[in-house]
């Protein structure tokens, strides 16, 4: 019998959300911390989750299924790579991150009414810090996943005389802590929404990086950022803004800098043809979806941006990501 690729291709993609759905519910269930580095029976696991073991079993096997987890006649237990990433207090955890996928689900489902009206559905549902509990998830959650890439936005540059860098909507200070390290004597300023800066000081302190790290509360929407800087980071922000948006928010961090000053703009590129990489045609609807106005530009959209700043020069580098680009405009 001749395999349909066509027909399974589609296929695949339609059932693409049942295996998401596996891994959110047994992450919001807590099965992974459950069994941590243990194997239980299905009985003992139901009683520490609080869910009906019959119904559970049916989670725990499609999880085997999708090789999240093992099962002997002992019971069951997490896979090796389920232990590092999805049990909390793993220090590789990405636990948070996916409690924030798994709520970005809701907004994906109304993608077609984003399509027809414009409207994203996450705005309409709740704006970031009106839940804390969302706040938490999504500042951590992003500091959990970024941390891996990182250190290459200051691995692709020059550090030049820079030491002073502000990193304007720096969240956890994922950046900010990974040009400190590798740039030796240099300090930073993370900017970003009161209850984010909350969050940011307690993950720096834990680094031991609060003699080189300030913290201050501000809204890039419209606050002067600083003055006299040499360089200013602006990572994974500008694809949840309009065109215009992103001028302005360019514009003040161009006013910020010294003569000669650098602007960092680091974030998901389409390429020319605007279908690849496909992450980043997928990442320009979550976009749609979750933030109005924003959208993922092509590397000359993101120039052309930059240069209606006042902002020259204008390079592009690689990063740790493939479908990521780090570009560098002087003022």
């Amino acid at each position: 019998m001749r395999t349909d690729l066509e027909l399974a291709q589609v296929s695949q993609l339609a059932f693409g959300y049942w295996h998401a759905q596996v891994l959110f519910a047994a992450t919001e269930l807590g099965i992974f911390d459950a069994l941590a580095d243990r194997r239980l029976t299905p009985a003992r696991l139901a009683e520490r989750c609080a869910v009906p073991a019959p119904r559970l079993r049916r989670l725990l096997d499609a999880c085997v299924g999708l090789r999240l987890l093992t099962r002997d006649a002992d019971g069951y237990a997490n896979a090796p790579h389920t232990r590092r990433l999805l049990v909390t207090d793993s220090p590789d955890s990405l636990v948070r991150w996916v409690r924030v996928m798994h709520r970005w689900y809701g907004p994906w489902g109304e993608l077609p009414t984003a399509v027809r009206t414009g409207s994203a559905a996450e705005e309409r549902a709740a704006r970031l810090g009106d839940d804390p509990a969302y706040l938490e998830d999504f500042i951590l959650g992003m500091h959990e996943y970024n941390s891996r890439s990182a250190g290459s936005l200051p691995a692709s540059l020059q550090r030049e005389d820079a030491a002073v860098l502000l990193d304007v909507g720096g969240g956890a200070g994922t950046h900010s802590m990974a040009f400190c390290r590798a740039w030796p004597g240099l300090t930073c300023e993370l900017i970003d929404l009161p209850g984010v800066t909350d969050i940011a000081r307690r993950v720096i302190a834990g680094e031991g990086l609060s003699d080189r790290i300030t913290v201050r509360e501000g809204d890039y929407y419209q606050d002067r950022f600083g003055q006299d800087a040499d360089v200013v980071l602006l990572s994974n922000v500008l694809h949840q803004e309009s065109w215009d948006r992103s001028v302005d928010i360019l514009r003040r961090a161009a006013k910020a800098l010294r003569p000669g000053g650098r602007v960092l703009v680091n974030g998901h590129v389409l390429d020319e043809t605007r279908t690849s990489p496909v992450f980043t045609t997928l990442h320009n609807l979550s976009a749609l979806v979750l933030w109005d106005g924003g959208e993922s530009r092509t590397v000359e959209e993101m120039e052309q941006i930059m240069a209606e700043a006042g902002l020259s020069d204008i390079a592009v580098h690689p990063t740790g990501e493939p479908s990521a680009r780090l570009l560098v405009g002087r003022a």
